[in-house]
């Protein structure tokens, strides 16, 4: 019996002691996702403020219209990259330079990743953006599962806004 509960004692020392390393190592990993954001800030964006979420919202171009509004139907032509420079999808054909169809999501539904569902409330029909999303406003942790986006990577996108259909939606 001694060594039975001895055996149930070393088995929850080891797993406590490796979900204390996981957990460093995911701290630690944050750690390293939130330097390279700041480096690539302080060299691309060094007088852009952050927003409260962590994102940060670039416009380019001034849209006109009215403000995108939650539960507004958006269709938009973007490119994503890794904050490594890897291209990881895309509706506007960089390389060759035609486009492709838009994505459409409605705002608030969760169908897009949080980061662009919020820079979408400050665009308005015609806004062209640079937006720099940490990943938690992005794929977290774990990566967006497809293992085409790892856990802990900052986004880079290149957004414009092509329709809006306000709602209720009402499309032409």
């Amino acid at each position: 019996m001694k060594r039975f509960l001895a055996g149930i004692v070393l088995v929850s020392v080891a797993i406590a002691f490796f979900a204390c390393n996981k957990s460093n190592s995911l701290e630690d990993l944050r750690k390293a996702e939130l330097v390279r954001l700041d480096e690539f800030i302080q060299k691309n964006y060094p007088n852009e403020k952050q927003l409260p979420s962590g994102l940060y919202y670039i416009e380019t171009l001034k849209g006109e219209g009215d403000t995108i509004l939650p539960g507004d139907k958006v269709l938009i032509f973007y490119a994503t990259w890794t904050i490594d420079s890897v291209l990881i999808d895309q509706t506007s054909g960089y390389m060759d330079g035609h486009r492709f169809e838009p994505f459409e999501y409605v705002v608030g539904s969760g169908t897009a990743i949080s980061g662009l569902e919020e820079a979408s409330l400050y665009m308005q029909p015609g806004t062209k953006s640079n937006l720099v999303i940490p990943s938690e406003l992005a794929y977290g942790q774990n990566g967006d599962g497809t293992g085409a986006v790892g856990g802990f990577k900052t986004l880079l996108m290149e957004v414009e806004v092509y329709k809006v259909y306000p709602y209720p939606v009402t499309e032409e």
